[in-house]
């Protein structure tokens, strides 16, 4: 990727920051941003059989795009750009289920909700894949994410031509889940 459009992006993503309620789970190191909101949405049933329904706590789960986009600057290699992300995932897993069991909410939130064209491998990490709906707002995210793999992948413009159908999917998981899996042992923070 260019290093104005990298610069640019990165301002970009300052002042989308600060007008949106996205919060870091830890600014720089985490992959991931979150937002918790009220559920909108079908029933969705987990991997564990648990529900989440339209007005359950959830944590909005947000890949950090530009931290990603930094993260694969100058690699080529599709492989080498999927172990990182893997590995990068995986590190993050645990730090979010630590922030998710701190937080005052904790005991009312339901699981975690995001929508990814990024979802392969996601069931081997606990997380349940689904479509989403084609609503008016899946139809702009899905060209907004697009539009991410464009400027993200050295090779976007031929990946996205190749892959004219990339899905757009749902993935989710419970909170026990979550903290099943991924809470550090000896966090003091036990399931509730």
């Amino acid at each position: 990727m260019n290093a104005g459009i990298l610069s640019l992006w990165g301002v970009w993503d300052t002042v989308y920051q600060r007008c949106t309620r996205l919060q870091y789970v830890d600014k720089g190191k985490n992959i991931f941003r979150i937002v918790l909101l009220r559920y909108r949405g079908e029933v969705l049933t987990t991997s564990d059989g648990r529900q989440i329904h339209p007005g359950d706590l959830i944590i909005k789960l947000h890949i950090h795009n530009y931290h990603l986009a930094t993260m694969f600057q100058g690699i080529k290699n599709d492989t080498r750009m999927v172990l990182l992300l893997r590995r990068h995932v995986l590190e993050s897993l645990p730090q979010l289920a630590a922030y998710v069991a701190s937080l005052p909410q904790s005991e009312q939130i339901k699981g975690i909700v995001g929508t990814t064209m990024l979802y392969k491998g996601a069931e081997q990490l606990g997380f349940t894949v689904s479509e989403v709906p084609l609503t008016i707002f899946f139809r702009y995210k899905r060209w907004y994410l697009k539009l991410m793999i464009r400027l993200i992948h050295p090779d976007g413009h031929k990946r996205l031509h190749h892959h004219q159908n990339l899905a757009l999917t749902r993935v989710y998981m419970s909170k026990e889940e979550l903290l099943k899996r991924y809470l550090p042992e000896g966090s003091g923070i036990g399931l509730s």
